[in-house]
C-alpha cells in the first residue's frame, strides 16, 4: 500500500540517521505538510476538478486535500468522474465523483479512505498487516501524485494558495511548456526570485530570493539533498547543476521555517524535485514512460530525454531515464544595445555560451509493509562547457579560455512510516552529494590550472508529526532533527607561482579552499486550530555549527643576507705634510639572497549556535480568503569558502588572502503579511481564480562581505578576507502571484517590488570605519531590480487540444549600490515578449512550439553582468510522447 562540536558529532549524527533508515522516509516539499495538519473529516476544501478519467479525478482529490485515498480495485480507463466545483468535505467530494460508477468508499482513519467496488472480488476490509490480507492487484494511493499541477499561475498546484506562507511552485506543466537552455531560466517568472547570470557561460544555477544569494543563504536542494558547492569569482559563487529533463516541479520557500530544510539558511530554500514512478505510470498500468525531443534555431541544437518506470510487483517499482543536451553559442539580439564591453563576443555571437549536458536518473520504490515505503535514488549530471573572453593584456589579443567539466552525483534514500494513527507520521532521509569540477585554463600562464575542485555533503533528517484533539481545538506537533556535513577539497596541479619562482600550489587553494563544516539542527512546531477559521503555529529550532580544518597563510617576503658589497674601500691612517688622518672604514651594503616566503599553518576550530523562533497566524473569515502573518528568525554560519580562503586573487598573488578568525554568523529577522484567494465558479461553472500576495520586511545583522583584516598568524600584513559589515542590512518588498482560468482562456502574472539597503562599511584592523566603495571591498553585492512584472495569457481551442499563449516580462533597471566593480553589473530595464503553444494529437502525443524574445531584443538579464547578453530570438519545437 502506498502513502502520500566535533568531527565526532557529525559521525554520530550520520551514524544515527543511517541506523534509523529502516524506520524513516521522504521529506515533504517544505519540511511540513502542504495541507492543514489539523484537518478533520468535516474540513471542506475548495475543489475544481472537471469531468475526467476517474483515476485522475481521484488523484486530484487526494492531492488537493492531503487525504490518502487507497484502492486495490481496477478502475477502467473509460470510467469517468462527474465534475466538482466548489467547497466540499472529502466524503461529499467522493460521493459526487463516484456517482453512477457503482463504486463506493469507506472512511478508514484520520485523513484516509478506501474505494470499494462490490462487483470485484478483492473488495473487502482495509488491507493491513494485522488481518493478513494478501493483495494480488496494484494498490494505489491518490496522494502520490503530490499535486504537481493545478489552476494556479502557469499550472501551480492549488495547495500553494491554501498555505499561509510565501511559497511558490514551478509546475511540471510550466517546465514542459517552456523549453529552456538552462534550468535557471525557469525561475525568471517566480515572484521574488531571480537566477543570477553574472557567470552566464557556466550552466550552474545560483538562486537569488528576495535579494539574498550565494554562501548557502538560500538552501538549494535536489530531492531534499543539499547542493552546497561554491566556487569563487567576481560573480555568483553558489553553483547547482541540474537539468530540466527529469524535474517534476521546483518548490520555493521565501523565508525559513521550523522544519526540515532551513538549517543554516538565512532566507529560504529551493528544492528541485525529480520524477517518481507514479508520474510515469498511469493508474491501473504496469509500466509507463515519456520521451521528449526539442530542437530550434539560434544554436538550440538538441535537447532530448526518455524516462520509464515499471511496477515489478504490487510492492516494488523502478524508474530510469537518460537525457542529452547539446546547445551551441548563441547570437544575442540585434535590436538595441547592451552596456558592457565586447570582449565576450565574436561578432554577434556570445562566446562559450553553449553547453553539453548528459544526465541519468535511477530510482527504486519499495513497500516493505502496508505502512512503510522506502525510496532510493541516484541523479547524475555531467556538464561540459567553456568560459573565457578576448584579452589584450594577459593573452595579448587572444582568447583566455577555461575548459570545464562538472560531474554532480546526488544519492538519496528515504523511508515513510505511516501506520494510519494520529501519533506516528514519520519521515526521514539520508543523502550524499558529490560534485567534482575539473578545469584547465589556456591562453595565460597567470591562470591556475589544471585545477580540481571536489565538494561533498553528507546529510539527513528525521521528523514526526503527531495529531491530537484537545479541549481548545485540533493540535498537530511536528518535531525532528536535521544535520549535514560539508567537505571541500581543492587541488591545484600548477599555479600560485611566487615572485621567487617557487610554486606554492601544494600549500594554497585560493578563493575556493579546502575545509570542513558541520551543521546540526533540532526543531519543533505546534499548529493549533482553536476554531475552524483560525490557525496558530509556533515553532522553535536550535542550529549549531562547527568549522574545522587547516589552511596555510603566506607572509611577507623575507631575505637572508649572504654577503656584502663594498661601495667605497677603506682608507688606512696616514700622515703627510698637511697633517695626519685617521683614515676611514669601508662603505658597504648587504647582499641578500633571493626572496622567500614563510608559510604559516592556521588551525580553524570554531563553533556556535542560536535559538530561532517562528510564529504564524492565519484566518479564514470566508471560504475563499485566507489572510496570514508570520515572523521568523534565521541564522547562517560561515561557509567553507568564507572560513578557509588563502592565496590570492590570481596565480601570481600568493599572500593576498587569509581567513578571518573573528568572522561571525549572519542573523536575520523576517516579518511577513499576506493573503490567499482560492475560489471556483466565479463567472462560469468551470472558472477558477488563484491569488497570493505577500509583503515582507527583513533585517540582517553581521552580513558577510569582503574587506581586509590582520590574521593573528602574520600580524605584520593586511589580508583581503571576508568580514562582517557594520550596521543593519534591510530588505522590504511585495510579491504578487495571480491567475484566472476559465478553461477556454486564462490570464495570470506576477509582480515583484523590492527595496534593498545593504550595510555599506566594515571595521578595519585599526578600528576605522571603511566604506566598501572606498576600495578593497567586495567586487559587487548583487541587488534585484526594484520592479518586475510578468504577464502570461492564452486560449484553449478544439476541446482544449490546442493552446496558444503569450508571455511578457517587464523589468526595471538594475543598479547595485556597492562593490568596486559594480558598474559592470548595472543593467538597463527591458521588456521581452515570448509566444508559445501546444497541440495534443491524443492523450499520449503532444507537439509544443515557442518563440522566445520575439522582438530580437539585445539586453542583459537582471542580476547578471552587463557584458553577458541574453539570447536573441529563438524558436523551438518539442515533441512529447507518453506510453
Amino acid at each position: 500500500m502506498r502513502f502520500g562540536g566535533r568531527r565526532g558529532v557529525a559521525r554520530h549524527v550520520a551514524g544515527g540517521l543511517i541506523g534509523m533508515l529502516p524506520l524513516i522516509t521522504t521529506i515533504p516539499a517544505f519540511g511540513q505538510n502542504s495541507v492543514d495538519a489539523t484537518a478533520t473529516a468535516s474540513t471542506t476544501y475548495p475543489l475544481n476538478i472537471p469531468a475526467k478519467p476517474l483515476a485522475a479525478a481521484i488523484a486530484d482529490l487526494g492531492a488537493s486535500s492531503g487525504w490518502r485515498i487507497l484502492y486495490t480495485i481496477q478502475l477502467a480507463p473509460d470510467m469517468r468522474s462527474r465534475p466538482l466545483n466548489g467547497n466540499y468535505t472529502v466524503a461529499q467530494a467522493l460521493a459526487q465523483l463516484l456517482a453512477g460508477t457503482g463504486i463506493t468508499y469507506r472512511i478508514t482513519g484520520p485523513k484516509a479512505a478506501l474505494l470499494i467496488d462490490p462487483s470485484q472480488s478483492r473488495a473487502g476490509p482495509v488491507p493491513s498487516s494485522a488481518d493478513g490480507v494478501q493483495l494480488d492487484t496494484i494498490v494505489v494511493d491518490a496522494t502520490r501524485n503530490d499535486n504537481t499541477t493545478g489552476s494556479g499561475y502557469q499550472g501551480t498546484p492549488d495547495w500553494v494558495y491554501q498555505r499561509p506562507a510565501a511559497v511558490s511552485v514551478i509546475s511540471r506543466e510550466a517546465i514542459e511548456s517552456s523549453p529552456t537552455r538552462n534550468a535557471r531560466d525557469l525561475l525568471d517568472n517566480v515572484a521574488g526570485v531571480y537566477a543570477n547570470r553574472s557567470a552566464a557561460q557556466n550552466p550552474a544555477i545560483s538562486v537569488n530570493v528576495r535579494g539574498l544569494q550565494d554562501q548557502d543563504r538560500i538552501t538549494t536542494m535536489i530531492d531534499g539533498a543539499r547542493q552546497n558547492f561554491q566556487r569563487s569569482g567576481h560573480g555568483a559563487t553558489q553553483r547547482t547543476y541540474v537539468d530540466t529533463a527529469f524535474l517534476r516541479q521546483i518548490d520555493v520557500e521565501k523565508s525559513t521555517t521550523s522544519g526540515v530544510g532551513s538549517a543554516g539558511a538565512l532566507g529560504g530554500l529551493v528544492n528541485f524535485r525529480t520524477f517518481i514512478a507514479d508520474d510515469l505510470i498511469k493508474p491501473g498500468n504496469q509500466y509507463g514512460g515519456v520521451v521528449n525531443a526539442t530542437t530550434g534555431t539560434n544554436a538550440y541544437n538538441f535537447d532530448g530525454s526518455t524516462a520509464a518506470a515499471v511496477r515489478v510487483s504490487e510492492r516494488f517499482s523502478v524508474l530510469g531515464g537518460v537525457s542529452y543536451k547539446n546547445i551551441g553559442a548563441y547570437d544575442i539580439g540585434k535590436n538595441g544595445t547592451i552596456g558592457g564591453g565586447t570582449t565576450a563576443y565574436d561578432g554577434n555571437v556570445f562566446l562559450f555560451s553553449g553547453q553539453e549536458v548528459f544526465s541519468t536518473i535511477l530510482k527504486a520504490e519499495a513497500l516493505t509493509t502496508e505502512d512503510v515505503k522506502i525510496t532510493i535514488g541516484w541523479l547524475h549530471n555531467d556538464s561540459r562547457y567553456n568560459t573565457g573572453n578576448y584579452d589584450n593584456t594577459i593573452a595579448r589579443g587572444g582568447i583566455l579560455k577555461s575548459s570545464e567539466q562538472v560531474a554532480n552525483d546526488t544519492f538519496t534514500s528515504a523511508l515513510d512510516w505511516n501506520p494510519g494513527n494520529d501519533i506516528v507520521d514519520l519521515k526521514a532521509k539520508l543523502y550524499y552529494n558529490h560534485l567534482k569540477n575539473d578545469t584547465v585554463s589556456d591562453g595565460a600562464v597567470a591562470l591556475t590550472g589544471p585545477s580540481n575542485f571536489v565538494f561533498s555533503t553528507l546529510g539527513g533528517s528525521v521528523e514526526n508529526t503527531s495529531r491530537f484533539e484537545t479541549g481548545i481545538g485540533a493540535l498537530a506537533l511536528n518535531y525532528g532533527l536535521e544535520a549535514f556535513t560539508d567537505d571541500g577539497k581543492t587541488t591545484l596541479q600548477r599555479g600560485f607561482l611566487g615572485p621567487n619562482g617557487v610554486d606554492y600550489s601544494s600549500l594554497l587553494t585560493g578563493g575556493t579552499p579546502s575545509g570542513n563544516r558541520d551543521v546540526v539542527s533540532g526543531f519543533g512546531s505546534a499548529t493549533l486550530k482553536p476554531a475552524e477559521w483560525v490557525t496558530l503555529t509556533g515553532g522553535i529550532r536550535y542550529d549549531w555549527h562547527h568549522l574545522y580544518g587547516k589552511t596555510t597563510v603566506i607572509g611577507d617576503p623575507q631575505y637572508d643576507q649572504i654577503g656584502v658589497r663594498i661601495i667605497k674601500a677603506a682608507v688606512a691612517p696616514f700622515c703627510n705634510r698637511r697633517g695626519c688622518s685617521l683614515g676611514s672604514a669601508a662603505v658597504t651594503e648587504p647582499i641578500y639572497g633571493p626572496a622567500y616566503y614563510t608559510p604559516y599553518d592556521v588551525d580553524i576550530d570554531k563553533s556556535g549556535g542560536a535559538w530561532l523562533p517562528s510564529f504564524t497566524v492565519a484566518f479564514q473569515p470566508v471560504e475563499w480568503l485566507q489572510p496570514f502573518a508570520k515572523y521568523s528568525k534565521s541564522y547562517r554560519p560561515p561557509t567553507v569558502m568564507e572560513s578557509f580562503l588563502n592565496g590570492g586573487h590570481d596565480a601570481n598573488e600568493i599572500n593576498g588572502y587569509a581567513p578571518n578568525p573573528f568572522l561571525r554568523p549572519e542573523r536575520g529577522d523576517t516579518y511577513e503579511a499576506g493573503f490567499n484567494v482560492l475560489a471556483n465558479g466565479i463567472l462560469t461553472e468551470r472558472d477558477a481564480i488563484r491569488f497570493k500576495a505577500v509583503g515582507f520586511y527583513r533585517e540582517i545583522t553581521d552580513y558577510i562581505s569582503f574587506g581586509y583584516i590582520l590574521n593573528p598568524a602574520v600580524n605584520t600584513r593586511q589580508y583581503d578576507s571576508f568580514v562582517n559589515l557594520d550596521g543593519i542590512t534591510r530588505m522590504k518588498g511585495v510579491e504578487i502571484e495571480a491567475n484566472y482560468d476559465a478553461r477556454f482562456f486564462y490570464i495570470g502574472g506576477t509582480v515583484t517590488r523590492i527595496d534593498t539597503d545593504f550595510a555599506d562599511s566594515f571595521t578595519t584592523p585599526s578600528g576605522r570605519n571603511m566604506p566598501i566603495n572606498a576600495g578593497r571591498g567586495a567586487a559587487v553585492i548583487f541587488e534585484q531590480p526594484k520592479l518586475r512584472v510578468t504577464l502570461d495569457a492564452g486560449i484553449r481551442l478544439l476541446d482544449e487540444k490546442l493552446t496558444l499563449g503569450t508571455r511578457i516580462v517587464d523589468v526595471s533597471k538594475t543598479v547595485p549600490a556597492l562593490g568596486s566593480l559594480r558598474s559592470g553589473y548595472e543593467m538597463s530595464g527591458y521588456r521581452v515578449y515570448d509566444i508559445y503553444g501546444s497541440y495534443s494529437f491524443d492523450e499520449t502525443t503532444k507537439l509544443r512550439f515557442a518563440v522566445n524574445n520575439v522582438t530580437d531584443l539585445a539586453y542583459a538579464p537582471a542580476v547578471g553582468a552587463n557584458f553577458y547578453a541574453a539570447p536573441g530570438r529563438t524558436a523551438t519545437m518539442s515533441l512529447n510522447y507518453k506510453f
